[in-house]
């Protein structure tokens, strides 16, 4: 198994508030984690940082090698609570901080079995010999809209409040996320 991470601020933003962190658990199981603080967002470098580094840490705390797959989803659930808890806590706490949040997508790989959970519009996909596949649904206001029919998907690529998410790390006392399963055939990807 090999893995790759980087990050660039992009062409519009000034700073960069993406956060990443690859963590071997054992021989066989690997974590990828994605944070990206809201752009523009007061403090979202930090709601990003926090977030990975509490999601890792609560993750790595529970690790079995023998887990089940409802366990690994029980495992990764209550790390994005407790990261979002840690998150919305410090935006109470420290007014500098207030309003901060971030999106999460995380993949544990375990051999060719992977989970991955998200929230907000930082999104997963598959990389295989049929094509590309997104794993993950956006949480995000336009695809509600795409949903509803009231936007073709021309006219969300331009849509003014394309960057507006439903969901994200920080923002609320409680949070849910979404989860996915698949099994990677032998030269797929993730990305």
């Amino acid at each position: 198994m090999q893995s790759w991470g980087i990050t660039d601020p992009g062409c519009v933003r000034a700073q960069n508030q993406d956060v990443y962190k690859i963590e071997e658990l054992d021989r066989n199981a690997l974590l990828c984690v994605v944070c990206d603080g809201m752009g523009g967002a007061k403090s979202g470098n930090v709601a990003s940082s926090l977030a990975v580094d509490v999601f890792v840490q609560e993750v790595r705390r529970n690790w079995k090698h023998s887990l089940d797959e409802s366990h690994i989803d029980q495992i990764l659930q209550n790390a994005v609570k407790l990261a979002n808890f840690t998150v919305f806590d410090q935006a109470q706490q420290f007014e500098e901080f207030n309003g901060m949040g971030t999106t999460l997508v995380a993949a544990l790989v375990r051999g060719r079995k992977v989970t991955v959970i998200h929230v907000g519009d930082s999104r997963a996909y598959a990389i295989t010999r049929e094509g590309i596949r997104q794993l993950t649904r956006d949480h995000s206001v336009v695809q509600m809209m795409l949903e509803r029919g009231e936007l073709t998907p021309e006219q969300a690529r331009t849509y003014p409040g394309k960057n507006l998410i439903t969901r994200a790390i920080g923002t609320e006392g409680s949070i849910q996320s979404d989860l996915t399963h698949l099994t990677l055939g032998r030269g797929d990807s993730l990305l």
